[in-house]
């Protein structure tokens, strides 16, 4: 299959290609959909290369979505798609959209059935073994065999599916996730356009993971977790000039600012913030977990 081609697939036939997510960054999207329907289905259909959604029923959920639900055919906009290797055997391994993938897993409506649209970048299917396979995956920084913990694992350890209880936690990338606009953001080019940046922010993550220790931070707790965010990105525009976990470039290079933007950190910990969605489905969660 050529690179450039588009699947319709349900999300259980998708590999992952990471061990871990940022579970706050999953929680925070699942807390701010409960509030706001709309927001759901247009990061659905953003995932679809539809950019936006069109009208939405009260009845319509993920599972029973159709094309139409999007403004433009799915694959309109393929910059904005997930994307996906073609492995032996023609298995499908994902290799970005993992957290917002995991969010429609999780989602009431949604889940392992859920219907998506994604992008396939390459087609490594002839590889001679998995080894050869997860070699070109490596060397085209198409996988991160790290675990949260930032040390190396066999691709036989990688969860088999999506979603927060087969994913591992990596508190340090739902951290970053919270930095952008803050501290960072995508590197792009001068007319705007996003600029490739594979695992851009766990390049991030395991450089914070280095500098800044999280023991000290009450992370249920929105003032607390927002003056976390303040300090990883004070760090992160310390130095322009410094090199970022083992990415190779510069902070400036991986999109850091050269100042902290006061405005959008005063909002994150606002009442109807980022912060306010995560902790209510944090709590969710928790209390659907006693009942259990």
């Amino acid at each position: 299959m050529s690179p450039g081609s588009l699947l319709r697939v349900q999300l259980r036939q998708l590999c992952p290609t990471q061990p871990a997510i940022g579970h706050d960054q999953v929680l925070y999207k699942l807390g701010k959909y409960a509030c706001d329907r709309r927001k759901l289905f247009d990061d659905y259909c953003e995932a679809n290369g539809q950019h936006l959604s069109g009208g939405v029923q009260p009845s319509t959920s993920l599972r029973s979505a159709g094309d139409a639900l999007g403004v433009k055919p799915p694959g309109t906009y393929p910059d904005e798609m997930k994307t996906v290797v073609i492995g032996p055997g023609q298995q499908l391994y994902l290799t970005d959209g993992h957290h917002t993938f995991s969010a429609f897993w999780e989602h009431p409506g949604g889940g392992p059935e859920t219907s998506v649209w994604v992008r396939v970048t390459d087609d490594f299917s002839g590889a001679a073994s998995m080894a050869e396979f997860w070699i070109r995956l490596l060397d085209e920084r198409k996988a991160w065999l790290k675990d949260p913990q930032g040390r190396p694992i066999l691709p036989e350890q990688l969860p088999e599916t999506l979603g927060l209880t087969a994913m591992a936690d990596d508190p340090y990338r739902a951290l970053v996730y919270f930095t952008r606009q803050i501290g960072y953001d995508k590197p792009r080019t001068p007319d705007g356009r996003v600029l490739p940046s594979e695992f851009l922010e766990f390049y991030w993550a395991e450089w914070l993971r280095m500098l800044l220790p999280l023991q000290g931070y009450d992370l249920d707790d929105r003032k607390s977790y927002a003056k976390a965010v303040e300090q990883a990105a004070r760090l992160m525009v310390a130095n322009p000039g410094m090199l970022i976990g083992s990415s190779g470039r510069t902070a400036l290079e991986m999109g850091g600012y050269r100042a902290l933007d006061k405005k959008v950190l005063r909002k994150l910990s606002a009442s109807d913030g980022k912060f306010t969605y995560l902790l209510a489905a944090r709590a969710q969660r928790a209390a659907l977990a006693r009942a259990i």
